[in-house]
C-alpha cells in the first residue's frame, strides 16, 4: 500500500496544527499495521501496543476490530468523525445521465481505493471475520448511495424497482474494476455510457 497523507497518519507538526487525538493515532496505526500484515495477523493488544495505549483504551474507540476497519477506510475517503460520508452530489436529472455522472465518480474512487480493496479481497478469501463484515457493510452503503442517486431522478418510473437497479450497477462497476486490476486498461471505463444507456430504460417514465 502507497505511504498514507500525513493528515491520516498524524503526522501534522505544531506549525501545521495541533497533535492528533488518541483516536486518530489509533487508525493511523491500524492503517500501517494492516497494510504490512493484514487485518487477521495483527492482534488488538500488538495494536495497542503500537498506538501507545492500552487493549480498552481501544476499545473505547472502536468497537470491534470490524468497526476500526472500516474506521480506516472512512478515514481515507474523508469521511467525519462518525464515519459518514458525504451524499452524491449528483448534478444531472435523468435516470441515464446520474447513472453515468455516478458511475464515473464510483470507478475513479475503486481506483483511488484500489490497495486498501485489495488488502479487503485477500483477507476475506483467507476467511478473517472482520474483512468480511467490513467488506459487507461496504457493500450495503454503497448500495444505499446507489438508490439515491437513482430515486432523485427526473424521469424516473413510480414502478421502477431502484433496489434491483442499485444491485445490478453496483455489481457492473465491481466487475469493471476487477477486469481494470486484471488487465490495467483504462479504456474499460468507455463501457459505463452503454452500460447506463442498458438500464435506464427499464427506469424511466417513458420505457415502453
Amino acid at each position: 500500500m502507497s505511504a498514507p497523507k500525513p493528515a491520516l497518519m498524524g503526522g501534522r507538526t505544531r506549525a501545521q496544527g495541533p497533535s492528533p487525538t488518541t483516536r486518530e493515532r489509533i487508525v493511523a496505526t491500524a492503517l500501517r499495521l494492516f497494510s504490512e500484515k493484514g487485518t487477521s495477523a495483527v492482534s488488538m493488544r500488538e495494536l495497542a501496543d503500537a498506538a501507545g495505549v492500552t487493549v480498552p483504551g481501544v476499545y473505547y474507540h472502536f468497537a470491534s476490530k470490524a468497526d476500526l476497519i472500516q474506521a480506516v477506510y472512512h478515514a481515507a475517503r474523508g469521511a467525519d468523525a462518525d464515519g459518514a460520508i458525504e451524499p452524491p452530489a449528483v448534478q444531472s436529472h435523468t435516470v441515464e445521465a446520474r447513472i453515468v455522472e455516478q458511475a464515473g465518480r464510483e470507478f475513479a474512487r475503486l481506483l483511488d481505493d484500489a490497495e486498501f480493496l485489495r488488502l479487503m479481497q485477500r483477507e476475506a478469501v483467507l476467511g478473517d471475520a472482520d474483512a468480511l463484515a467490513v467488506g459487507g457493510a461496504l457493500a450495503e452503503d454503497w448500495r444505499s448511495r446507489w438508490q439515491t442517486v437513482l430515486a432523485g431522478a427526473d424521469d424516473l418510473a413510480p414502478e421502477a424497482d431502484v433496489v434491483v437497479a442499485a444491485d445490478v450497477i453496483a455489481t457492473f462497476l465491481w466487475g469493471l474494476f476487477v477486469e481494470y486490476l486484471n488487465h490495467h486498461d483504462p479504456t474499460v471505463a468507455g463501457r459505463i455510457e452503454a452500460f447506463a444507456g442498458l438500464v435506464a430504460p427499464a427506469l424511466r417514465s417513458d420505457a415502453s
